[in-house]
C-alpha cells in the first residue's frame, strides 16, 4: 500500500492549463511561468509527523539551493506534560527534527509580544495548531503558505485525513494555500492534487495515509516555491462549488465508542481511524459494568465454519447470539447487516490485554 502511494507525487506536475472535473465541476488551475523571488528566509511553523515531512523537504532544498532558500528557522509549541504525575514533558516531533537538522528553534505558546526573526520574508505553517495573526503575516514580504491534506475547500479543519476515512471517501488529496489573515483554511488555493484525487486503498489506516499524504504535500510545497507561487500576482485555483462543503473538526475519543447499530463498513472505517474501539459490558456474576477495549479486531462475513463454534450470550455487544472460537481465542459478535466483528484481543478495566475468549469470559454465559 505504501509503495503504491509513494508513486503518486508524479501526478502533481502542474500543466499550463487544465480543466479539472469532479466534485468541484468547474475548478480550473492556471499555472504561470516560474516567477523570480528574493532568496527566501523562512520561518517554518510545525508540530507533528505530517509537518516533519515538509520541514525535511525544505531543509534538503535549503542545503542544495540557497538561491531559493537562504535560511530556515523553526517555531514550535511548548511540550506537554504527560505520564503519571505529569512529570514527563513530551516535545513535538518537529522540535526533535529541527534539533537533528541543526536549525534555529523558537518555542513559544503564542505570537503575542513576539516579532519575526530579522529578515524573515515568508512563513510556512504545516499542521501547526496555532493561528498566525495578521500582524505577523504582514511582517513577511511574501506572507504565509500552508499545506492542507484535503481537496479544499472540502474538509477544512484540523482533522481532514480522519474525516476522509470516516466519511468513506474513495479519494483524497493535498492543497497548497495562502495563510488567511483571519480564518483557518480559507486562503487562496495555489496548487492542488488534480481531481478526482489520490485513491484511498480500502485497507489503509490513518498512520499510513497520513505518511503518504505528508510526502505528497512536502513535494508540492517545495515545487510551489520553485515555481514562485508565493510571488504576487498569485495564480489561484478558481472554484465553483456544486456540493456541500464538509468540515473536519478534531476527532474525539468518544467517536471510538461502539454503536451496535453500525454495519460492517462503519466498523472498518472506525478501525482505520482509531485502531481500537471501546464499549462497555456487565459482568455476568455481579452486574458490575466495565469498559472493554477491542485492541485487535476485524470484520468478516458469515461463514459455514462459524456454525460449528460454541454459541454464547454476551453482555458486551448487542445482546444477540455470538460465537466463540476456542481454538484461536477469537470471539465473533454479530452485526445488523449480517457481518461479524472478529475480536482477537481485548483490554478490560483492571486487567492486562488478553485474548478475547479469556478477557470476555466474565461477560457471557454458554448456551
Amino acid at each position: 500500500m505504501a509503495s503504491r502511494l509513494a508513486t503518486l507525487p508524479r501526478l502533481l506536475v502542474r500543466p499550463r492549463h487544465v480543466t479539472l472535473y469532479g466534485r468541484c465541476s468547474h475548478a480550473r488551475l492556471f499555472a504561470t511561468e516560474t516567477k523570480q523571488s528574493d532568496p527566501l528566509r523562512i520561518l517554518f511553523c510545525g508540530s507533528d509527523a505530517f509537518s516533519c515531512a515538509s520541514l525535511r523537504a525544505l531543509h534538503k532544498e535549503h542545503t542544495k539551493n540557497k538561491a531559493l532558500i537562504e535560511s530556515l528557522e523553526v517555531m514550535v509549541l511548548p511540550g506537554k506534560k504527560t505520564g503519571r504525575g505529569l512529570k514527563v514533558v513530551s516535545e513535538v516531533p518537529c522540535k526533535s527534527l529541527a534539533q537533528d537538522l541543526g536549525l534555529p528553534i523558537h518555542q513559544r505558546p503564542t505570537f503575542r509580544d513576539w516579532d519575526l526573526p530579522r529578515g524573515t520574508n515568508i512563513i510556512i505553517a504545516v499542521s501547526f495548531g496555532l493561528f498566525v495573526p495578521v500582524r505577523i503575516l504582514q511582517s513577511a514580504k511574501y506572507g504565509g503558505l500552508n499545506i492542507h491534506p484535503s481537496l479544499l475547500p472540502d474538509l477544512r479543519g484540523p482533522a481532514p485525513i480522519h474525516h476522509a476515512l470516516l466519511n468513506g471517501n474513495t479519494h483524497t488529496g493535498v492543497s497548497l494555500q495562502t495563510l488567511h489573515p483571519t480564518t483557518f483554511d480559507h486562503g487562496a488555493i495555489l496548487a492542488q492534487t488534480p481531481l478526482p484525487g489520490i485513491p484511498i486503498p480500502g485497507d489503509t489506516d490513518i498512520a499510513s495515509l497520513t505518511s503518504s499524504l505528508a510526502l505528497v504535500g512536502a513535494e508540492m510545497l517545495v515545487q510551489g516555491l520553485r515555481d514562485g507561487v508565493h510571488v504576487a500576482p498569485q495564480s489561484v485555483i478558481e472554484q465553483t462549488i456544486t456540493s456541500p462543503i464538509r468540515h473536519a473538526p478534531k476527532v474525539q475519543k468518544s467517536e471510538a465508542g461502539v454503536n451496535w447499530a453500525w454495519a460492517g463498513d462503519e466498523w472498518c472505517r472506525r478501525r482505520q481511524v482509531f485502531g481500537s474501539l471501546w464499549t462497555t459490558g456487565k459482568v455476568a456474576k455481579d452486574g458490575v459494568e466495565k469498559r472493554v477495549i477491542f485492541t485487535e479486531l476485524g470484520v468478516v462475513p458469515s461463514s459455514d465454519g462459524m456454525d460449528a463454534m460454541r454459541k454464547v450470550t454476551v453482555s458486551v455487544g448487542n445482546g444477540l447470539e455470538s460465537r466463540l472460537d476456542e481454538r484461536t481465542g477469537d470471539c465473533y459478535l454479530p452485526l445488523p447487516d449480517g457481518c461479524w466483528v472478529r475480536v482477537g484481543k481485548v483490554l478490560v478495566d483492571g486487567k492486562k490485554e488478553q485474548v478475547a475468549t479469556t478477557g470476555l469470559r466474565p461477560f457471557f454465559s454458554m448456551a
